[in-house]
């Protein structure tokens, strides 16, 4: 697979398109970590945000020592509803830029046996922690007419899937809100890219999987590193994407969405 140089469309680094800061959700490690690790080698500073704050705190210091950018660790628990003042707490007094959110969590089993508990806290972290977060941090973005976000979905977002049915529809939820908010920003200079990653080695999936092996990658499976960069490249060139589909079924979708646009942009104005 071919992999994009991390610059964005018109040849501008990360860095002069989109501000210093970037602030990474599930950050601590997998493919949140590797997004983290990428955008620092590209200058940016980083606040790395996850429940598990000591990893998180590992990651920004071999980050700053590495690449030499500034780097904060937040403890963040994105199950709770109140996560985001404790995020701010921490980050109130940096103009961040760059928003990826990446932290993501669901449960496997027939639908009926999944506790009611734990499908409530996947929408809240998969959904409510990112909506939020997108309306917080969106404003300044447009304010300053730059900006980026990338919203992590799932494969799983683009049909039903049984065993996984709360968690596929949690991640339809964040696929459907970037490539609306890829609409309503790119004309405004924000740049909004949902990337549904394939199957990836992460430490996650290695869990799950006990016979993967970290490294390896078989067939239908990639590499942290290789997702990240796939997905940064496409960054600012279309609403969303998957990499195990032709790039014209991410189009058609843009199409989709843009006629949509069309229409619903009409009856706001209207509205209005």
């Amino acid at each position: 697979m071919e992999i994009a140089p991390l610059i964005t469309a018109n040849q501008q680094t990360y860095r002069e398109a989109y501000g210093e800061w970037a602030l990474v959700t599930g950050a601590a490690e997998g493919i949140g970590a590797e997004f983290a690790t990428q955008l620092a080698a590209q200058g940016l500073n980083i606040i790395l945000a996850d429940v598990q704050l000591e990893k998180a705190q590992q990651h920004a210091l071999d980050l700053a020592q590495q690449y030499g950018v500034k780097t904060v660790a937040v403890e963040c628990d994105l199950s709770q509803p109140s996560f985001i003042d404790q995020l701010l707490k921490q980050t109130a007094d940096l103009a961040i830029g760059f928003l990826i959110c990446c932290a993501g969590i669901g449960a496997t089993g027939a639908f009926s046996d999944t506790p009611l508990e734990a499908m409530h806290k996947a929408i809240q972290v998969n959904c409510m922690a990112t909506v939020t977060l997108c309306h917080h941090f969106s404003p300044a973005m447009l304010e300053r007419h730059r900006g980026a976000i990338i919203i992590v979905a799932s494969n799983s977002a683009y049909a039903g899937a049984p065993y996984i049915a709360n968690y596929a529809a949690t991640k339809a939820y964040d696929l459907s809100l970037a490539e609306a908010l890829w609409y309503e920003f790119k004309p405004l200079g924000i740049d909004v890219l949902g990337f549904s990653p394939q199957g990836t080695n992460t430490p996650g999936m290695r869990r799950g999987m006990p016979s993967l092996s970290e490294g390896e990658a078989p067939e239908g499976i990639m590499l942290a590193d290789e997702a990240v960069r796939f997905a940064l490249g496409q960054l600012g060139k279309i609403a969303s994407i998957r990499p195990d589909l032709p790039e014209e079924y991410s189009l058609a979708r843009q199409e989709v969405t843009s006629t949509a646009g069309d229409f619903t942009r009409t009856l706001a104005v209207h509205k209005g």
